[in-house]
């Protein structure tokens, strides 16, 4: 028999084994916290905040293929 079944639950509980988990906090409704987004979102101006957020994404998308464009051109004109 293991030392862990003799011992007593109220043994455990003193030495901390069995303590319950520290409850935490949650703040996913709170006000005051600061937004988690580096911008202000306005659901008025929702096809300006659109066409801004495709020409952010679009020119990141759109690097690596004109990046390779240049390259590509830029061996062919120097043969």
């Amino acid at each position: 028999m293991s030392t862990l079944s003799r011992t007593s639950l109220a043994t455990l509980r003193r030495s901390g084994v069995m303590r319950p988990a520290p409850r935490q906090v949650r703040f996913a409704h709170d006000e005051h916290r600061r937004p988690h987004l580096p911008f202000t979102y306005d659901p008025a101006k929702r096809s300006a905040f659109r066409a801004k957020y495709l020409a952010f994404v679009g020119t990141g998308f759109a690097l690596p293929f004109v990046a390779c464009y240049w390259q590509l051109r830029k061996g062919a004109g120097a043969a």
